[in-house]
């Protein structure tokens, strides 16, 4: 072997090293991205399932209000 064909193996395995250590990289950050995301996915249907109560709450609330004005416009005593 040349010595060319020796420097032109050492450079592509440390070209392959490198890509290698990146690839690596990246999956982690993948990763973090991924737990992350389900992370906030869980908190977005814990919101979501908050506000559905609070609206339904809140018609609730409403439906009583408009019960009791329709009371006081006819005179009766609370």
């Amino acid at each position: 072997m040349s010595n060319q064909s020796i420097a032109e193996i050492a450079e592509w395995q440390a070209r392959c090293g490198d890509l290698s250590t990146s690839n690596e990289q990246l999956r982690e950050e993948r990763d973090a991205a991924l737990t992350y995301a389900a992370e906030q996915k869980l908190k977005h249907s814990i919101l979501w399932e908050r506000v559905t109560e609070l609206e339904q709450a809140i018609k609730n609330q409403q439906a009583i209000i408009d019960r009791l004005r329709l009371h006081i416009q006819q005179g009766v005593e609370l």
